[in-house]
């Protein structure tokens, strides 16, 4: 439910527009708003502070408050999109194809990096709460471990906001739509072609703090074992998607130490993450699949099925051969 001090900043905002309250003039008093609206004078002073924040009226003790700007600040035809990163070539094409299909359907899109920070995603989550958006796109900070905001979530899923997860969401969410890849499968089918070349003893490189990563090495160690292979411990290594300061998971002697271990047992070493290149001195293999449909365009369609018949169902996209 959207709280009452939105909806008033909201209407209060559109009485300006439509110069109601033209520019220059003052608006009626606490006590009038609130019995105009039939409001709390508590509410009347939140959605009044909003107003004063986005630079539409001023506000001065014992002098009233006056219409200084006329803003169509409204968000109700954005889509705020939350990614771990605006770099990688992966999200560069998820954010692209999520852009270009909202924006085709007449919705703007605010896009932010969370840098996969727990904090940084909160700071972004909170701008939802100022405003009413038309849906939030999301995949969370940290994915594989629980998320400390999934307070600022459960919130917005009682204002009815439409959500759209990105590969998985918090188990604390009720009945969530996702849009994800199959990444069990894509690890599977990365183990199966290693094997089918002749490797025989395999090793890999994941991302611990990432769903999508942990499901691809689910997949990849359960091919192995499905081909009455053994899986060996000791040449898996999993590293942070980020690492804090102090820590070096991901560094190239890092990693490099690793390979030089694993190649002593086995053949081949996948990694799971396109960022991580090594130096050449040891061979490591990635993979060759792409989703069979766009993540990015799912992932609109589900947020425009959601505004338009309240539900959307989840969709899980399989991983094809180049």
């Amino acid at each position: 439910m959207i709280p009452k001090y939105i909806s008033l900043k909201n209407k209060l905002n559109n009485d300006i527009l439509e110069n109601k309250y033209p520019i220059g003039s003052k608006l009626p008093t606490e006590v009038e708003l609130a019995k105009e609206y039939k409001v709390s004078r508590s509410t009347v002073r939140q959605a009044l502070d909003l107003l004063v924040e986005q630079g539409i009226i001023d506000k001065h003790w014992g002098s009233g408050n006056t219409v200084i700007a006329k803003s169509d600040n409204s968000k109700s035809k954005t889509v705020m999109v939350l990614l771990p990163n605006n770099k990688d070539a992966v999200f560069t094409d998820v954010f692209s194809d999520i852009s270009s299909m909202l924006m085709k359907n007449g919705f703007e899109v605010e896009f932010h990096s969370t840098q996969n920070s727990y904090q940084l995603e909160r700071q972004y989550l909170q701008l939802l709460m100022n405003d009413i958006y038309a849906g939030l796109i999301i995949m969370m900070a940290r994915s594989n471990f629980p998320s400390t905001n999934v307070d600022l979530l459960q919130l917005q899923c009682k204002r009815q906001l439409p959500i759209v997860f990105i590969d998985t969401a918090p188990s604390a969410i009720y009945n969530p739509v996702i849009i994800s890849t199959d990444n069990y499968g894509r690890g599977y089918q990365m183990a199966r072609h290693l094997i089918n070349r002749g490797h025989k003893k395999l090793g890999g490189i994941f991302v611990n703090d990432n769903y999508s990563s942990i499901q691809a090495f689910s997949g990849f160690t359960d091919a192995i074992r499905d081909a009455n292979l053994e899986i060996m411990d000791n040449s898996y290594h999993f590293c942070n998607y980020h690492d804090p300061q102090g820590v070096n998971s991901r560094t190239n002697a890092g990693i490099n130490r690793f390979l030089k271990y694993a190649y002593d047992t086995v053949s081949a070493v996948y990694v799971d993450d396109p960022n991580i290149t090594g130096d050449g001195t040891f061979p490591i293999f990635t993979s060759s699949l792409t989703p069979s449909k766009s993540l990015g365009k799912e992932c609109a369609n589900a947020i425009m099925e959601i505004k338009k018949n309240g539900n959307s169902k989840s969709v899980t996209i399989p991983f094809k051969a180049n």
